[in-house]
């Protein structure tokens, strides 16, 4: 375990990091601020060659019967028209185009999955923001149309489209493009890009870690879209840096699970963790708690004491279930006409079974076992 100096956070270390910008809420968190800091830098380098950072947000209709996976791919072939042909190259030359950053969001709300992206393009400096949007808009409805994202003969779809599906913001710095975090933080034009997940669930939509803290609420049909959301993100990019981008920008190339993995920080280290010692904690479900009794005035200290308190527990809990076996091994050598009923799997539930004896005449048929629920859950 470590104290972060620069931040005074705790952090574990030595432990399995799956990398996941998807399906990981904590992988996520530390995989998309390391990213947010090399848009930052793409942000900067392109105001230092002169050039501007426009933002380009693109999206397209969708619907709730329609399927993430459908939507995904339709995308992708959308995004692939955009840029093909010589229409596009006319349109790099003219805005002297250097390359883009590309995210790729998604939120559920009341018409299903919305997939969208957020661009971050490094263009001239003299180029129109309003005039590319003009540009592209064409460009993106004609794209959108040929992979099945809109119907140009439904007026209203495409007078829609035209209304919300494309925004251009030119001269984009780093805190410009603010939007508001769930904890009531603002970001710029590099956390629109990069943080996605952290966005909060407005009346738009939700982002699907959302849908987990409904599972936990209860809310199974939430449970369900969260693991198809999974199932369909799996594999796929979040950031998206054009060919070459990167090394222009001095941006270091990393996967995503070499960036959940790597410690940047310069912190102090509290102390090392026993493998017997993490299982209580996980079994247990204290993990949250250890990093706040870490951060706390308590420290190492403190969480030696929780250590100690789970281990004399875990041992009370053992000793209880010898001494239930060794009353229930006295009670079967004594009795030869009784039925006993008790619970299973004693120290998963912590309590102890409720045993229940049922005199049986002789000559009569065994009774069949039955099931009894006590107050603190047992089944005897």
């Amino acid at each position: 375990m470590h104290a972060s100096r620069e931040h005074g956070s705790a952090f574990y270390s030595g432990v399995m990091n799956c990398g996941s910008v998807w399906a990981c809420p904590v992988c996520a968190a530390k995989v998309q601020e390391r990213r947010r800091e090399e848009v930052a830098k793409a942000v900067a380098w392109a105001d230092a060659q002169g050039l501007q950072a426009a933002m380009v947000t693109l999206t397209f209709p969708h619907y709730v019967w329609q399927q993430l996976t459908e939507l995904l791919e339709q995308q992708k072939t959308a995004l692939k028209y955009l840029r093909e042909g010589s229409p596009w190259i006319r349109f790099k030359k003219a805005t002297g185009y250097q390359g883009l950053i590309r995210s790729l969001e998604l939120t559920h709300g009341q018409n299903g999955w919305h997939p969208h992206t957020h661009e971050l393009w490094i263009v001239d400096a003299d180029t129109d923001a309003d005039t590319m949007k003009k540009i592209v808009l064409e460009r993106w409805k004609s794209s959108c149309a040929r992979a099945g994202l809109l119907d140009l003969e439904n007026a209203d779809q495409v007078a829609a489209f035209e209304a919300h599906a494309i925004d251009v913001k030119g001269w984009c710095t780093a805190s410009d493009y603010l939007a508001k975090q769930d904890d009531s933080r603002h970001w710029g034009v590099d956390a629109e890009i990069a943080k996605a997940s952290t966005k909060a669930g407005r009346a738009k939509g939700k982002h699907p870690f959302a849908l987990l803290s409904m599972f936990q609420g209860g809310d199974r049909k939430a449970g369900h879209r969260y693991l198809d959301y999974a199932a369909a993100m799996k594999g796929k990019r979040q950031l998206f840096w054009s060919a070459g981008l990167k090394a222009k920008v001095g941006v270091i190339e990393q996967n995503d699970e070499e960036v959940a993995d790597e410690q940047r920080d310069d912190a102090d280290l509290l102390g090392h963790l026993e493998i017997e010692e993490w299982r209580l904690i996980r079994q247990a479900g204290l993990r949250a708690k250890v990093l706040d009794l870490a951060e706390s005035n308590g420290g190492w200290v403190a969480i030696q004491n929780l250590l100690r308190e789970l281990r004399n527990d875990a041992l009370s809990k053992i000793e209880r279930f010898r001494d239930t076996q060794s009353n229930l091994e006295k009670i079967r050598s004594n009795q030869s006409d009784l039925e006993i009923f008790r619970a299973s799997d004693v120290l998963k539930e912590g309590t102890l079974p409720t045993v229940y004896t049922i005199d049986v005449p002789k000559g009569h048929a065994p009774l069949k076992p039955l099931h009894h629920h006590d107050e603190e859950g047992d089944v005897g």
